[in-house]
């Protein structure tokens, strides 16, 4: 049985990459985006591929964004309100 978290990860990072143009290999889940040069233009632009990718909306609050395993556990959340039984849409 997978974890949908794991793939929820792996996803964010496949995004973060091809939309920032920064290798794969150096989006350690715990990395610091910054360290990577990544500024909030970048990770808004990363936020509408995820909305589009994951079917979720991220809404205007958001929690902190410092590294990639923030972004997966922003996504997982949403996916998992998304997907609450008895929510209507």
């Amino acid at each position: 049985m997978s974890n949908p978290s794991i793939n929820t990860l792996a996803t964010v990072q496949t995004i973060v990459a091809e939309e920032l143009d920064i290798a794969i290999a150096d989006l350690r889940p715990d990395r610091p985006l910054e360290e990577l040069g990544v500024d909030s233009l970048g990770i808004i632009e990363v936020m509408f591929k995820l909305e589009e990718t994951f079917d979720v909306r991220m809404g205007d609050e958001r929690a902190p964004i410092k590294t990639v395993q923030d972004i997966a556990d922003i996504v997982d959340k949403l996916i998992h309100e998304r997907d609450a039984p008895g929510k209507t849409t």
